[in-house]
């Protein structure tokens, strides 16, 4: 009960404090200041993906409440979270709204002294949405005194920049691939386009007849890739595919594929007639054009002619429409 009413006192006083807020003239805290630090803040997408920014006030006098509203571009990035600095204390808050893009926060001190000087008002913790620049703009910084009278501190806006770090980090990209019709996974090639912001690459690998994880990119910078296949005699993923992976610090790991066979006229990435004439013309020659033997044993026989006839008609965007890195 005791706790009902204390509360019910605390939004009365908030609810008069908003009529001094309206009603009465503002403060001359001239010098009082309100900015943001690091200015500007950077985001890295190729490294943690976030940065803490310090909204501080400075040359504050016997201050109690708070009524911050912030806008910036929700395409470059958004506030992830954010925690009050410090600065105030036993603080009661009213207005908590954190949308891509706007902020609004409205708090007073409960049982407190006013508080004056510098100090960190709120802490924003951004995370990059894609790269660019964004102002984070004050579209209200409002505070109260000790008399309940609004006080309109001096602002500077801040900007973010989201970007990727040019130095060149390196990690490490594993998987798993298999063929169709073969028991061995060796021999793939596998390859990561030049990286999307730092310019390194393309790198080309093939896979090793190990179980489990056969695929193991090393030493490759950490940036934006297009994953693609060049397997002789089977669907592959394409460049024009658009699969792309974000290769973070660690922990990064494509899906499992397995290639379909039959494709024996491989660069078109379709099974077709053409596939079914090259195969069935080198069917049983000693000598024979090494596409056609689609499962790698050294020969052209009827298990060839099977893949191409099983999966005929398929494509590799049909194939591998659920493959997404």
């Amino acid at each position: 009960m005791r706790k009902t009413v204390y509360t019910l006192f605390m939004l009365m006083l908030m609810v008069l404090g908003s009529f001094f807020f309206a009603f009465k003239p503002a403060a001359a805290q001239t010098g009082t200041t309100v900015y943001f630090s690091p200015d500007p803040a950077t985001v890295y997408l190729n490294g943690t993906n976030s940065q803490v920014v310090d909204l501080r006030i400075a040359d504050a006098v016997d201050l109690n409440s708070f009524d911050i509203i912030l806008d910036y571009d929700a395409n470059v990035a958004v506030i992830q979270s954010w925690v009050h600095g410090g600065f105030f204390e036993n603080l009661m808050c009213i207005k908590q709204d954190n949308l891509p893009g706007h902020l609004w926060i409205v708090c007073t001190q409960t049982a407190s002294t006013p508080k004056s000087g510098p100090g960190s008002v709120l802490k924003l913790t951004f995370r990059g949405t894609g790269a660019g620049t964004s102002p984070i703009t004050f579209t209200q910084a409002r505070f109260s005194n000790k008399d309940s009278v609004p006080v309109w501190p001096a602002f500077t806006n801040g900007t973010l920049n989201v970007t990727y770090n040019s130095t060149i980090k390196p990690t490490t990209l594993s998987g798993s691939f298999e063929l169709q019709g073969r028991v061995d996974r060796g021999g793939i090639p596998v390859t990561l386009s030049e990286a999307q912001f730092v310019g390194q690459g393309p790198y080309t690998i093939p896979t090793t007849n190990v179980s489990g994880n056969n695929l193991a990119f090393t030493n490759v910078a950490m940036d934006v890739y297009t994953v693609s296949t060049a397997q002789a005699g089977y669907l592959n993923i394409t460049p024009g595919m658009g699969r792309q992976i974000a290769l973070l610090a660690s922990g990064n790991v494509l899906p499992p594929l397995r290639l379909i066979g039959g494709n024996a006229v491989w660069t078109n990435n379709e099974i077709d007639i053409y596939d079914v004439a090259l195969v069935s013309g080198e069917i049983g020659k000693v000598s024979f054009d090494p596409d056609a033997d689609i499962n790698g044993n050294g020969k052209v026989d009827i298990f060839d002619l099977a893949l191409v006839a099983g999966n005929f008609g398929m494509t590799s965007v049909d194939a591998y429409a659920g493959w997404l890195p």
